[in-house]
């Protein structure tokens, strides 16, 4: 239980869904209701995907690069830090908002489902490096 919650408040504050609901409203807004859950659904799966793959081989791939698990929990660390001061302090960062070529882009563009949404919006370094510390951290509890 509380593994879960350690997870559940640790992806919650890497993926930012209330930033990821403001931006797929914007770049959703001429879409249809359907159209709008299709895209979040496929945006969902395959960013869950890329975590299962990164919770799974996380660790082997960072040892191919040299990356160590200290390493990679400083690093991850340092940007947790970040993303807490940046919620105490609730600074407009600038990423929940779009520009009006965003807008058109989004508009033109067919599938937004992967790019932007599910990499790197949800699947992103962020909680790419905390599902790898996570299944880490978990690997002495079995």
């Amino acid at each position: 239980m509380e593994t879960g919650l350690i997870a559940f408040t640790t992806l919650f504050a890497t993926v930012g869904p209330q930033d990821i609901a403001a931006l797929f409203a914007a770049l959703t807004a001429g879409s249809t209701a359907a159209k709008r859950r299709a895209i979040a659904l496929k945006a969902t799966l395959i960013a869950a995907g890329i975590l299962f793959f990164f919770a799974f081989f996380g660790d082997a791939l960072l040892g191919l690069f040299g990356i160590t698990l200290p390493a990679l929990r400083t690093a991850g660390g340092i940007l947790l830090l970040l993303i807490a001061i940046d919620l105490v302090f609730a600074r407009h960062s600038g990423g929940t908002s779009t520009t009006s070529e965003e807008n058109e882009e989004a508009v033109t563009k067919p599938d937004i489902s992967v790019f932007p949404l599910a990499t790197p919006l949800i699947a992103g370094p962020g909680s790419i490096g905390a599902v790898v510390l996570l299944i880490a951290n978990t690997e002495g509890d079995r």
